[in-house]
């Protein structure tokens, strides 16, 4: 079975999966991270978000939240609307990673998970959904 996630201060859902636990962490400054992990750490992945000026990602900004500098397999896909940059890269904690990266609303995405899991995360990721303000 399936869960609706909605989030109203950025104005978009998503469609998870029901053994999933979310969680969402708010670091005191203005970016968040939102979590939706399994009970045994199988299945999961996170949603970091921060207010980020401008249409295109820096290279400073790669440098700064893609610490490995890592990205391979580099395509682009549309996640409702929003022009998405989704690669390959490695993360010190978690090895291997599939990230997808968009800019929407004035704010920078950085969506990840474990890269055997690119293919459930997809299918996750082809139900969000922006709603207007």
């Amino acid at each position: 079975t399936e869960r609706r996630y909605q989030n109203l201060l950025l104005n978009f859902t998503l469609v998870y999966p029901s053994d999933l636990t979310v969680r969402e962490y708010d670091d005191g400054t203005s970016a968040a991270t939102i979590t939706f992990e399994d009970g045994v750490g199988k299945h999961g992945f996170q949603i970091f978000v921060v207010p980020y000026q401008g249409d295109t990602i820096t290279p400073e900004q790669w440098r700064k939240d893609l610490p490995s500098g890592v990205i391979v397999e580099q395509t682009e896909v549309m996640i409702d609307g929003a022009r998405a940059i989704a690669f390959s890269s490695t993360d010190a904690l978690m090895g291997a990673t599939r990230e997808y990266w968009f800019i929407h609303g004035g704010f920078l995405y950085d969506i990840n998970t474990y890269q055997a899991l690119d293919t459930w995360l997809w299918d996750i990721l082809r139900t969000w959904r922006f709603s207007s303000v």
